[in-house]
């Protein structure tokens, strides 16, 4: 027994005081709490015998006594050894595919793991109650009133006699009157009373924050923290895939010079790409900016995608004359951009249709896309030719038959057919009503393959064809730089697929999607990031001048002011949070203040507006003679890159240089190149040259200029360093020394300065 144990306990032994040090053995540093439980539950205590041998004479009750404690001390080790790297059942599946509340109730377990969950309640005498309903008072007080009215059935002269052929007849009784009011999908009604569920709403709540936005509830971020494992997705060997049901569709049908004429009205004058030969023949997606009609460039709207249906052949053409254009809007300015749209269709004999809520979109980025989408729509497809800005238009069958065990049994035939056909399918009414009518229920489709046992019953169930339209783009907002000079145009995570289906056919593909490995969760936030990893801009969030943005920022701002407050009235205020920046304004930035300094207009009243990124590459080789005299209050995005150690909050001020100081810039940066500190050197050096030595201020300071404020920032990990998007004004930086010799390129030095911070950072500014 002795040899099992590892350390012996003397029976007799004076215990010594936690302080006191060992004099045999030097004091040794703590290690990891979790190192030291699996060595606890390792270790067997074990006395010596000692004790039993006192005198020269033998003690058996002491020997009994500490064979007993061995035998104990390693049944204890045994079960102690054995649970301490145990998990539940629950904790078996990946941590991003567990729940926000995990059920301990068996029967909501995977199948697979639905016994092990019996058994370990059974062990932990673990206690199942099922949920008791708290209805409301008006939920009791309806009751009560079905009480008294069933308790009064009897007395004919409180209830009146049925008549024959009503809908309410003497067989169905009092009591079950609720159940055939209104339809079946009435008690949901009142949830989206002020909001729209996206048709994978209910999976969605249960593994995502969710947030009221644009009239629907979005995801914003899942549940698990996920700021690294989404870039890692994102660039590695996965994906991720956001519902982007809630983005709206616009179908223009008419004649195709008709459609040219009203596509004229509210896109830029010089984008001939919309009615160039590869858009218009359905081959490629154009995106672009939408205008108010007759307001280039002062009033954009919002970015949009266009596309056209495409047609079998040019005799075709001639014979159908009617045309199909689809747009996609982006929900903030949904209101404004049907406007405009509606307005141009009617003056241009064309129809104007609002598909919004029949064809829904599933978004993927990363670079494993490609092979989740052939496993998902078609092994068959042939995605390697479809380049960037591309479209293809074709059908699929049924997802949930290609899933698990059915993908050997059932094999998918090559693709024979037309895909024209299906183009136009997706943005017919009656083509998108026969899919949605032939779909088949979850609980039918597994008994279907349940009684079969070669396919046969499940192949009948795949008769029915679901149009989709596959598109392939480039993340955000489009940039200023073509898409060959972009500098992540050839990443992985700059490319996005867009898929557009029937709205009813969005929930099945989402729910197959999503059981396919390497495919994880993204919402609102994760968008946001990606985008600022390859600097683009994000809408409207980076677009403060244009309707949606003003009201963005405002959201934001009062979302900033509550928080402040809240920390106010805490009793114990942390220490990190004790330095609060400055009071914020309520009307968002203050762009008086950089534009105008007599001026104070806000969010609220605007006096600027909002250039758009062609604009931008547009006025920037322009003669100066030839810009709008409105550009001097033209405002634009731009992504930062900070050089150096440091953070960018957002609200940070952005100082540009002026006149002699722009051009210094790259001299003193190779002056300091080699030095300890070559940041804060060239900022000392800066500073002595123009008189400076003190803090920086736009009121005060000859070599810096207020240019604009930070959107958002954070840490880039593309870049290995904080990086920001930035709305700059143009007066403050069309004159500024570029940072980087492009042609395509407009960019240069800039400062930072965070809220309430007098340290000032160096950091290179790039309109996106």
């Amino acid at each position: 027994m002795e040899s099992l144990a590892t350390r012996a306990v003397p029976s007799q032994a004076r215990k010594r005081k936690f302080h006191e040090a060992s004099p045999a053995k030097p004091t040794r540093v703590p290690i990891d709490p979790k190192r030291r439980k699996r060595q606890d539950a390792r270790e067997i205590s074990a006395q010596t015998a000692e004790s039993a041998f006192r005198d020269g004479q033998f003690d058996p009750v002491s020997f009994v006594n500490s064979r007993e404690y061995e035998i104990r001390s390693l049944l204890r080790s045994m079960n102690s050894s054995k649970n301490t790297q145990r998990k539940r059942a629950f904790q078996s599946l990946p941590r991003e595919l567990r729940r926000r509340t995990a059920a301990h109730n068996p029967n909501r377990a995977p199948k697979r793991v639905r016994e092990t969950t019996r058994k370990e309640l059974t062990e932990d005498n673990t206690t199942v109650r099922k949920k008791r309903r708290d209805y409301c008072p008006s939920a009791r007080r309806l009751n009560a009133n079905q009480l008294r009215i069933l308790s009064l059935r009897n007395n004919n002269s409180m209830i009146p006699k049925a008549v024959p052929g009503s809908r309410q007849t003497a067989t169905r009784g009092l009591g079950r009157t609720r159940s055939y009011i209104g339809s079946k999908s009435s008690r949901y009604r009142k949830r989206q009373r002020h909001k729209t569920w996206l048709p994978t709403h209910i999976w969605c709540a249960k593994r995502a924050r969710m947030v009221l936005k644009w009239g629907f509830s979005l995801v914003e971020t899942p549940n698990l923290k996920c700021y690294r494992p989404t870039y890692r997705a994102a660039t590695r060997d996965a994906c991720i895939a956001v519902d982007t049901s809630y983005y709206a569709t616009i179908l223009l049908v008419g004649r195709e010079r008709d459609l040219k004429k009203s596509l004229a009205k509210f896109l830029p004058p010089l984008d001939l790409a919309v009615v160039g030969r590869s858009v218009v023949s359905g081959e490629s997606v154009r995106s672009t900016w939408m205008y108010e009609e007759g307001e280039w460039p002062n009033k954009p709207l919002t970015p949009i995608q266009i596309f056209w249906c495409p047609i079998n052949s040019v005799d075709e053409m001639k014979e159908q004359e009617l045309r199909n254009v689809v747009l996609r809007v982006h929900p903030a300015s949904w209101d404004d951009a049907w406007k405009v749209a509606a307005a141009s269709a009617a003056a241009s004999a064309c129809v104007c249709k609002n598909l919004r809520f029949e064809v829904g979109s599933i978004e993927l980025i990363g670079p494993r896309t490609a092979d989740i989408l052939r496993a998902l729509l078609n092994p068959n497809l042939d995605l390697d030719g479809i380049l960037v800005d591309g479209v293809k238009h074709s059908s699929a069958r049924d997802p949930r038959l290609s899933s698990f065990h059915l993908r050997t049994t059932i094999p998918c035939p090559p693709s024979q057919e037309n895909t024209t056909n299906h183009a136009e399918s997706l943005f017919s009414a009656n083509c998108r009503t026969a899919s949605v009518k032939a779909q088949v229920s979850q609980k039918t489709l597994n008994s279907r393959i349940s009684k079969s046992v070669s396919g046969e019953a499940a192949k009948s169930a795949a008769a029915a064809r679901i149009p989709f339209v596959l598109m392939r783009e480039i993340l955000g907002v489009l940039g200023t730089q073509p898409s060959s000079s972009r500098p992540h145009s050839e990443t992985p995570l700059s490319h996005r697929w867009s898929i557009l289906l029937p709205w009813k056919w969005v929930r099945p593909f989402w729910l197959v999607l999503m059981r396919m490995p390497g495919v994880r969760l993204g919402g609102l936030k994760e968008l946001e990031q990606l985008t600022l990893e390859i600097g683009v801009g994000y809408f409207p969030t980076d677009f403060p001048s244009t309707s949606a943005g003003r009201v963005e920022a405002l959201e934001r701002t009062q979302a900033q002011l509550n928080r402040l407050e809240r920390r106010s009235t805490m009793k114990t205020k942390p220490s990190s949070k004790k330095s609060e920046s400055t009071t914020l304004s309520k009307g968002g930035y203050p762009w008086g203040e950089v534009l105008d300094a007599g001026r104070h207009f806000t969010c609220e009243e605007p006096g600027f507006w909002q250039l758009t990124p062609d604009s931008v590459r547009l006025f920037r080789k322009s003669l100066r003679s030839m810009l709008p005299t409105s550009i001097s209050s033209g405002i634009f995005t731009a992504h930062i890159r900070l050089y150096g150690r440091g953070n960018i909050d957002s609200n940070a001020f952005v100082y540009t240089f002026s006149g002699e100081a722009a051009r210094l810039v790259p001299r003193m940066l190779l002056q300091h190149a080699r030095d300890e500190n070559p940041i804060d050197n060239f900022l000392e050096t800066l500073d002595g040259e123009n008189g400076q030595l003190n803090g920086i201020g736009h009121n005060n300071a000859p070599a810096y200029s207020l240019a604009g404020f930070v959107i958002r920032g954070n840490f880039g990990f593309r870049e290995a360093r904080p990086v920001a998007i930035a709305a700059l004004a143009w007066a403050r930086t069309h004159e500024s020394e570029p940072s980087v010799h492009q042609e395509d390129c407009f960019g240069g030095w800039c400062i930072l300065q965070n809220k309430g911070s007098g340290i000032r950072r160096l950091a290179q500014w790039n309109a996106v």
